[in-house]
């Protein structure tokens, strides 16, 4: 029997019980376990080493694996309250890669009008900011502002005029195809 198997043998199951204690699973505290025999392994020369060292290389790094799995998962935890990750099912993740989509194509299509219209558009849209004061910044007059907004409107609205009727054609063959199949 080599020395990895006796440390082993003699030492998963006080290893695992000691991982317990830290990260309150079993499964991950055999893992846990597993990787500080595998650290073990990658220093051939701590085999050499007596054994009350070995048994404290063990401890140390089943300790120290396990500090940091409890580490990862509060990051973790942090991160998803960050965020607000929780539960999506098709549905919604569907409805959200339409709404990026169509944002998306919004800004690209607004990039695409004439200065004036796509200026007076961020102005208002993006900065909220009134008629007004839309028209003394650019210097011209409140009837030029709401003609350019009208304008813009005309202008997004005919193309994405084409780009509804797909998304609408294809909500219904989606709702249609997940009635049928129920």
């Amino acid at each position: 029997m080599s020395s990895i198997e006796f440390l082993f043998k003699e030492y998963y199951l006080k290893l695992s019980d000691f991982a317990y204690r830290w990260v309150n699973s079993e499964d991950i505290a055999k893992d846990i376990v597993q990787d500080a025999f595998m650290v073990l392994i990658e220093k051939e020369a701590m085999l050499e080493r007596p054994a009350i060292v070995l048994k404290s290389f063990l401890y140390s790094t089943v300790k120290n694996l396990s500090i940091n799995y409890i580490r990862h998962e509060q990051i973790a935890a942090r991160i998803n309250n960050v965020i607000g990750v929780q539960e999506l099912n098709d549905e919604d993740i569907l409805k959200n890669m339409i709404q990026a989509e169509i944002i998306g194509e919004l800004y690209q299509e607004l990039e695409r009008l004439p200065n004036g219209c796509k200026h007076i558009c961020k102005l208002i849209y993006f900065e909220d900011k009134k008629y007004h004061e839309v028209a003394s910044e650019m210097d011209i007059s409140v009837n030029t502002v709401k003609t350019q907004r009208q304008r813009a409107l005309r202008i997004l609205k005919s193309k994405f005029l084409s780009f509804f009727i797909f998304l609408i054609t294809y909500w219904l063959f989606i709702n249609c195809v997940f009635i049928v199949t129920f």
